[in-house]
């Protein structure tokens, strides 16, 4: 087996799961293994035995206390006896909080801080297996257990107890076979083998070792050492080495794991009279081999501690983004109020842009959780959403996790994994969002994109004359009436579009997606320049530097790259000077109206501003002051491309700075982009507009229209 091996050992609280991993974890060190020890219960004792009896930072203790830009994976992970590395998960305090949430906290806080890239041998998670919540049950998962260890005594409720971890891994496993063994570690009852080999013939598994009882234990315990440290040649050292070898064993390909086969109840009982069982060991597996290897799954870094206001969360922007595929539909996994919510805000953004939206036509669907979920979880509502959807004939699937199935746990992956090994022709794809846990709407946004250039098939060849765009308003978009400013701009230059990726597109746009010849971003807003680069990593494809245009200026400079791109610098040529000569004869007519007016912007968010400054001085508007807000993303100053016109502007620019200067300036026009309606003075919003000049001359007739418009009388605006 490639890559490290990773064994969980689960078991009834207090019956020795942490003194039986720091064994282990201590031979398989002597055999000159790297060994990482993680400890998974929340009294946070797992690898006190490899640290001379110290205990550590628990990582949610370190969550707790340390921003996420101070966080260092040394920090939480320590050396320990023959260079084991130790980590402890922690929990909260008893009768607070979720401890098994905590378990899901600390691994992706690991995977963040860059555990993966440890040189590991041998992973080994010590789990409690009391509680089957999710969270416990994540060292289950095909991701993080390559084979299990059931850890028991002779007591029933410790057997039932592992017949009940049993269960948990046949439900993520789906019939692929990941049980070790089973761990006998002697309580001194009588009769405690036969009880235990009857569960195990039952079962169908092996009993690996048997721990004899002995006071060896309580000594290394005081010494804070391991009884295989303390005393290498004893009894119980022999037993671990036997697991230590079995483990060798299975990461070598010499031993194979076994399925999950566990006991109805009244097969347990029978056990517990003493009686012999066949079970159900003898059922084929669920599912043909290779199930697991049939989907992939999109995680985001998740930093549940960001400190940052969300206003959107990332599950948003993951459904906004896949929502740009027209032949997929979107499963929400969570309530559907979730759903309804992200549709809502989607045509509510859209009728203020003026797309118009067909209510008719939604592509977005929930599994509609309620608060039985924490209960039962929601992996049965996704999978049967998933079987309706495919009965009406539907081909390709996004399912974006929110809030409610990543705090419980629910393992979206397995779900999908069974469904689409009985569907191979279909396309499912996981967006791991978890809500705001994950992070913001531009981070769902984000990873909304990775999932959709899965579908890229790199074998295609360019066309000539064709183009792809990338990152155009994800938001506003899969209306009745669609942007054709783009469509325009290379239509007029006999050049079609291949792929308007994350704008409007189609599975089989986004999988032809090599055959455009150019690639061009829409804008250099921050998600913009983020979809750039992972489109580059994932595609191999370049993205032309030079932006889709908006003003006189760019458009200019787009014609003539595109000529020298296209070999067409005659027809880009006249093109342009046709696009010029309408845009300086509709500027003539609106600077009649509007010369010498008086306008202050504020500036909040819009990181290009060039189009706005360039529109206002063809049109003889004068700018007494722009003021960049506290969340602008750029903190230089004005465009360079403006240095020397002595336009006044002020960073940190509040709400109190603007009013000072409503009455310093007195200005005809407040133009802003925050959506500010609280001044008494003429207020117009603004957004970057279509590309090309009709988008500019647009905002011009707009602009001359509020200004004619009496103060009293409000909002008359000719589109």
């Amino acid at each position: 087996m490639n890559g490290a091996l990773q064994i969980a050992v689960y078991g009834k609280g207090g019956i020795g799961k942490s003194t039986v991993s720091a064994n282990i974890s201590y031979i398989l060190a002597g055999m000159g293994k790297k060994v990482l020890q993680i400890g998974c219960d929340p009294k946070h004792d797992s690898t006190r035995l490899l640290l001379d009896g110290n205990e550590q930072t628990t990582v949610l203790d370190y969550m707790r206390k340390t921003p996420p830009y101070d966080r260092h994976l040394e920090d939480i992970v320590l050396n320990g006896v023959r260079g084991i590395r130790c980590v402890e998960a922690g929990g909260p305090e008893p009768g607070i909080g979720c401890a098994g949430r905590g378990i899901l906290s600390t691994f992706e806080t690991l995977k963040n801080l860059g555990v993966e890239g440890l040189d590991l041998d041998v992973k080994i998670y010590d789990v409690l297996g009391d509680v089957v919540c999710g969270g416990f049950a994540v060292p289950l998962r095909n991701e993080y257990a390559d084979g299990v260890y059931l850890v028991t005594s002779g007591e029933f409720m410790s057997v039932y107890a592992a017949n009940n971890i049993l269960k948990g891994i046949r439900n993520f496993d789906k019939g692929t076979p990941r049980v070790a063994g089973i761990i006998l570690n002697h309580r001194g009852m009588e009769n405690e083998y036969d009880m235990v080999e009857r569960f195990a013939e039952a079962v169908g598994l092996p009993i690996v070792a048997r721990i004899p009882r002995s006071e060896y234990f309580a000594e290394a315990e005081s010494a804070g050492k391991t009884v295989s440290e303390l005393y290498p040649d004893s009894d119980s050292a022999k037993e671990f080495e036997k697991i230590s070898s079995h483990i060798l064993s299975i990461k070598n390909g010499e031993t194979e794991l076994l399925g999950s086969y566990p006991l109805d109840d009244a097969e347990m009982g029978r056990i517990a009279k003493g009686e012999r069982v066949l079970g159900n060991r003898g059922m084929p597996n669920l599912l043909p081999e290779g199930c697991l290897a049939c989907m992939k799954t999109t995680t985001g870094k998740k930093t549940t501690t960001k400190k940052k206001i969300i206003n959107y969360c990332a599950a948003v922007g993951a459904v906004y983004g896949c929502m740009s595929v027209t032949d997929a539909v979107i499963i929400v996994h969570g309530p559907r109020s979730c759903a309804h919510i992200m549709y809502t805000l989607k045509v509510i953004a859209e009728i203020k842009r003026g797309h118009g939206t067909d209510f008719r036509s939604s592509n977005v669907h929930s599994t509609e959780m309620d608060d039985t979920i924490s209960v039962f979880g929601g992996a049965g509502s996704l999978e049967q959403k998933i079987r309706d959807l495919i009965l009406e004939g539907h081909k390709s699937f996004f399912i974006v996790t929110t809030c409610a199935s990543g705090i419980i746990g629910d393992n979206a992956m397995d779900v999908v994994n069974a469904v689409s090994n009985e569907y191979p022709e279909l396309y499912f794809r996981i967006i791991e969002a978890d809500g705001n846990i994950t992070g913001d709407m531009g981070e769902g946004y984000i990873a909304s994109a990775e999932a959709m250039l899965d579908i890229v098939d790199n074998d295609v060849i360019s066309e000539d004359m064709t183009v792809n765009t990338v990152a155009e308003r994800y938001l506003f978009r899969r209306g009745r009436l669609p942007d054709k400013s783009t469509a325009d701009l290379f239509s007029e230059l006999g050049i079609r579009i291949n792929c308007r990726f994350m704008y409007e597109t189609s599975m089989d746009s986004m999988k032809n997606i090599k055959k455009g010849k150019f690639t061009f971003a829409a804008s250099d807003e921050s998600e913009s320049k983020s979809i750039v680069r992972l489109f580059e990593s994932k595609t191999g494809l370049r993205v032309e530097k030079e932006t889709l245009p908006v003003g006189l200026r760019s458009y200019k400079e787009f014609h003539k790259k595109i000529g020298n791109l296209f070999g067409i610098e005659n027809k880009a040529e006249e093109v342009c000077k046709q696009g010029e000569r309408k845009y300086l004869s509709e500027v003539e007519r609106l600077k009649k109206k509007l010369k010498g007016k008086r306008v202050i912007i504020e500036n909040r968010f819009t990181p290009d501003m060039f189009w706005l400054l360039e529109i206002l001085s063809d049109l003889d508007v004068e700018i007494v002051k722009i003021g960049m807000g506290p969340r602008h993303e750029r903190k230089e100053g004005l465009d360079p491309r403006y240095d020397g016109l002595g336009i006044p502007y002020a960073e940190d620019y509040d709400i109190l700075d603007l009013k000072s200067d409503v009455d310093k300036f007195k200005p005809d026009l407040i133009l802003t982009d925050s959506g500010l309606t609280s001044l008494d003075a003429k207020i117009m919003s603004y957004s970057r507009p279509d590309v090309g000049l009709d988008g500019v001359l647009k905002f011009g007739r707009k602009l001359a229209n509020m200004l004619l418009v009496p103060a009293v009388e409000g909002w008359r605006l000719e589109e």
